[in-house]
């Protein structure tokens, strides 16, 4: 997809997320709960700005592969999703309140790793300790290139 653009920030920000069911329950194993929570996270993203690129709801856990804008930090991009799919799937299935009457659906930690696009870390490193102004822009353009412009 390559980097987006905004206002004031040229970007790639994709993360792997992951997070599971409160005391890992599998309350999510009903095809129709999957595909609703499914679509109430693509909803809940899409509504913020937040894209999802790849997205699977397994029974007693979600990963999400998506780009946030640079604007919004990682922790509240991830409470958002959390929180709004949450309540949403609380109101479609009531059943879950019984199952979860202190209102948690989710487990209040979760998984993320930053992803890039053939930047590794061992890179961006070299780049930052190596640098010169005289050299930096050669550098930056073969650290940054955008994979579309070839």
């Amino acid at each position: 997809m390559g980097f987006r653009r905004s206002s004031h920030a040229v970007w790639e920000c994709k993360y792997h997320i992951v997070w599971s069911t409160k005391y890992r329950k599998r309350v999510l194993r009903s095809e129709v709960i999957c595909r609703y929570c499914s679509g109430q996270l693509r909803r809940s993203a899409s509504e913020h700005g937040i894209n999802i690129l790849s997205l699977e709801v397994d029974i007693d856990h979600i990963h999400l592969y998506l780009e946030v804008p640079p604007q919004r930090s990682i922790s509240s991009a991830v409470g958002l999703l959390k929180s709004l799919s949450a309540r949403r799937l609380f109101k479609k299935f009531p059943h879950l309140r019984k199952i979860y009457w202190g209102g948690k659906l989710w487990e209040g930690s979760y998984f993320v790793r930053a992803v890039g696009s053939g930047v590794t870390s061992e890179m961006v490193e070299s780049y930052i300790k190596n640098h010169s102004e005289k050299a930096q822009e050669s550098q930056q353009m073969n650290l940054f290139k955008d994979s579309s412009e070839t």
